[in-house]
Protein backbone atom coordinates (compact mmCIF):
# COMPACT_ATOMS: atom_id res chain seq x y z
CA UNK A 1 0.00 0.00 0.00
CA UNK A 2 3.07 2.26 0.88
CA UNK A 3 3.59 2.67 -2.90
CA UNK A 4 -0.21 3.83 -3.43
CA UNK A 5 0.39 6.45 -1.13
CA UNK A 6 1.97 9.75 -1.10
CA UNK A 7 4.32 10.25 2.09
CA UNK A 8 5.38 13.30 1.17
CA UNK A 9 1.51 14.67 2.35
CA UNK A 10 2.52 13.49 6.01
CA UNK A 11 2.58 16.50 8.30
CA UNK A 12 6.20 15.29 9.57
CA UNK A 13 7.78 14.61 5.71
CA UNK A 14 10.91 16.47 4.81
CA UNK A 15 9.15 17.78 2.15
CA UNK A 16 6.26 19.25 4.02
CA UNK A 17 8.98 20.77 6.46
CA UNK A 18 9.95 22.58 3.42
CA UNK A 19 7.53 24.21 2.63
CA UNK A 20 4.78 24.38 5.41
CA UNK A 21 5.92 25.40 8.98
CA UNK A 22 4.51 25.44 12.62
CA UNK A 23 3.47 28.73 14.18
CA UNK A 24 5.89 30.42 16.03
CA UNK A 25 6.48 29.07 19.45
CA UNK A 26 3.59 30.97 21.70
CA UNK A 27 1.73 32.61 18.74
CA UNK A 28 -2.03 31.20 18.48
CA UNK A 29 -1.94 28.72 21.24
CA UNK A 30 -5.45 29.43 21.99
CA UNK A 31 -6.24 28.00 18.56
CA UNK A 32 -3.90 25.11 18.69
CA UNK A 33 -5.23 24.42 22.44
CA UNK A 34 -9.09 24.68 21.21
CA UNK A 35 -8.53 22.22 18.38
CA UNK A 36 -6.17 19.71 20.18
CA UNK A 37 -8.56 19.80 22.53
CA UNK A 38 -11.25 19.27 20.45
CA UNK A 39 -10.02 16.08 19.49
CA UNK A 40 -9.78 14.70 22.71
CA UNK A 41 -13.71 15.17 23.38
CA UNK A 42 -14.54 13.48 20.30
CA UNK A 43 -16.74 10.41 21.49
CA UNK A 44 -19.20 7.71 19.47
CA UNK A 45 -22.54 9.96 20.75
CA UNK A 46 -21.11 13.14 19.92
CA UNK A 47 -22.68 14.39 16.15
CA UNK A 48 -20.10 17.09 15.05
CA UNK A 49 -17.14 15.10 13.67
CA UNK A 50 -15.61 17.40 11.18
CA UNK A 51 -13.95 21.06 11.99
CA UNK A 52 -13.35 22.51 9.45
CA UNK A 53 -10.82 25.99 9.79
CA UNK A 54 -11.50 28.23 6.97
CA UNK A 55 -10.35 31.85 5.88
CA UNK A 56 -8.63 33.75 3.17
CA UNK A 57 -5.14 33.00 1.61
CA UNK A 58 -2.42 33.48 3.92
CA UNK A 59 -4.01 34.09 7.25
CA UNK A 60 -2.21 30.73 8.81
CA UNK A 61 -4.48 28.26 8.76
CA UNK A 62 -1.70 25.52 7.59
CA UNK A 63 0.73 26.66 10.16
CA UNK A 64 -2.36 25.99 12.80
CA UNK A 65 -3.10 22.51 11.15
CA UNK A 66 0.66 21.76 10.95
CA UNK A 67 0.96 22.56 14.82
CA UNK A 68 -2.33 20.99 15.54
CA UNK A 69 -0.93 17.83 14.05
CA UNK A 70 2.38 17.80 15.55
CA UNK A 71 0.83 18.53 18.90
CA UNK A 72 -1.77 15.81 18.26
CA UNK A 73 1.07 13.31 17.53
CA UNK A 74 2.98 13.75 20.35
CA UNK A 75 -0.55 12.92 22.28
CA UNK A 76 -0.54 9.99 20.00
CA UNK A 77 -3.92 10.79 19.06
CA UNK A 78 -3.21 11.29 15.54
CA UNK A 79 -3.84 8.79 12.86
CA UNK A 80 -3.53 10.37 9.55
CA UNK A 81 -2.18 13.91 8.17
CA UNK A 82 -2.26 14.73 4.34
CA UNK A 83 -0.90 18.30 3.63
CA UNK A 84 -2.14 19.00 -0.40
CA UNK A 85 0.01 21.33 -2.00
CA UNK A 86 0.38 22.08 -5.92
CA UNK A 87 3.94 23.31 -5.88
CA UNK A 88 5.62 20.53 -4.10
CA UNK A 89 2.89 18.12 -6.06
CA UNK A 90 1.25 16.74 -3.58
CA UNK A 91 -2.31 17.37 -5.04
CA UNK A 92 -3.10 13.62 -6.20
CA UNK A 93 -6.96 13.15 -5.35
CA UNK A 94 -6.32 8.87 -6.16
CA UNK A 95 -3.85 9.15 -3.74
CA UNK A 96 -5.53 10.68 -0.85
CA UNK A 97 -7.91 8.15 0.72
CA UNK A 98 -4.55 5.50 0.00
CA UNK A 99 -2.56 7.91 1.98
CA UNK A 100 -4.71 8.18 4.85
CA UNK A 101 -5.25 4.04 5.08
CA UNK A 102 -1.81 3.76 4.87
CA UNK A 103 -0.83 6.09 7.46
CA UNK A 104 -3.69 4.59 9.55
CA UNK A 105 -2.43 0.96 9.30
CA UNK A 106 1.12 2.24 11.18
CA UNK A 107 -0.82 3.48 13.89
CA UNK A 108 -3.68 1.00 14.37
CA UNK A 109 -3.13 -2.75 14.42
CA UNK A 110 -6.76 -3.76 14.25
CA UNK A 111 -7.07 -1.70 11.04
CA UNK A 112 -4.19 -2.74 9.92
CA UNK A 113 -5.38 -6.57 10.22
CA UNK A 114 -8.59 -5.92 9.07
CA UNK A 115 -7.28 -3.67 6.07
CA UNK A 116 -4.32 -6.24 4.62
CA UNK A 117 -6.42 -9.14 3.86
CA UNK A 118 -9.07 -6.96 2.02
CA UNK A 119 -6.11 -5.70 -0.20
CA UNK A 120 -4.63 -8.83 -0.54
CA UNK A 121 -8.04 -10.50 -1.77
CA UNK A 122 -8.09 -7.18 -4.17
CA UNK A 123 -5.09 -5.24 -4.86
CA UNK A 124 -7.13 -3.08 -6.93
CA UNK A 125 -8.67 -1.53 -4.15
CA UNK A 126 -5.78 0.44 -4.53
CA UNK A 127 -6.70 1.79 -7.85
CA UNK A 128 -10.30 2.61 -7.73
CA UNK A 129 -12.11 5.66 -7.50
CA UNK A 130 -12.49 7.93 -4.79
CA UNK A 131 -16.18 6.74 -3.98
CA UNK A 132 -15.09 2.74 -3.26
CA UNK A 133 -11.53 3.75 -1.68
CA UNK A 134 -13.60 5.50 1.00
CA UNK A 135 -15.95 2.79 1.50
CA UNK A 136 -13.26 -0.33 1.07
CA UNK A 137 -10.24 0.80 2.66
CA UNK A 138 -11.86 3.80 4.84
CA UNK A 139 -15.24 3.09 6.37
CA UNK A 140 -15.68 -0.84 5.62
CA UNK A 141 -12.59 -2.34 7.93
CA UNK A 142 -13.68 0.18 10.93
CA UNK A 143 -17.55 -1.03 10.59
CA UNK A 144 -15.57 -4.87 10.59
CA UNK A 145 -13.98 -4.01 13.72
CA UNK A 146 -16.84 -2.08 14.78
CA UNK A 147 -19.12 -5.99 13.94
CA UNK A 148 -16.17 -7.52 15.98
CA UNK A 149 -16.89 -5.37 19.06
CA UNK A 150 -13.17 -4.64 18.67
CA UNK A 151 -12.93 -0.87 20.34
CA UNK A 152 -10.41 0.94 18.42
CA UNK A 153 -8.85 4.21 19.58
CA UNK A 154 -10.33 7.46 18.10
CA UNK A 155 -7.91 9.05 16.33
CA UNK A 156 -7.82 12.39 14.40
CA UNK A 157 -7.19 13.08 10.47
CA UNK A 158 -6.22 16.64 9.78
CA UNK A 159 -6.03 17.84 5.94
CA UNK A 160 -4.34 20.87 5.37
CA UNK A 161 -4.84 22.24 1.52
CA UNK A 162 -8.05 20.75 -0.18
CA UNK A 163 -8.51 23.77 -1.96
CA UNK A 164 -4.83 22.68 -4.06
CA UNK A 165 -6.24 18.95 -4.60
CA UNK A 166 -6.57 18.41 -8.68
CA UNK A 167 -9.47 19.50 -9.37
CA UNK A 168 -12.60 21.17 -8.20
CA UNK A 169 -14.64 17.81 -9.23
CA UNK A 170 -11.92 15.92 -7.00
CA UNK A 171 -12.23 18.47 -3.93
CA UNK A 172 -15.70 18.45 -4.07
CA UNK A 173 -15.98 14.56 -4.15
CA UNK A 174 -13.63 14.47 -0.76
CA UNK A 175 -15.96 16.90 0.43
CA UNK A 176 -18.97 14.97 -0.37
CA UNK A 177 -17.35 11.74 1.49
CA UNK A 178 -15.67 12.92 4.64
CA UNK A 179 -18.89 12.11 7.51
CA UNK A 180 -19.63 15.52 9.11
CA UNK A 181 -21.58 14.00 11.40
Amino acid sequence: MYGSSIADAAHDSAVTESYKSSCLEGTRTQHIEDITAWTTRLNQSQRHRLLWMYGPAGVGKSAIAKSCAEKTAAQRKLGASFFFSRTQHVDDSLRFFTTIAHQLTTKIDEYRKALDPRIQRNPALLTKGLDAQFRELIIEPFLELAGQNMGVQDKTVIIDGLDECNGDSAQSKIMSLWPSR
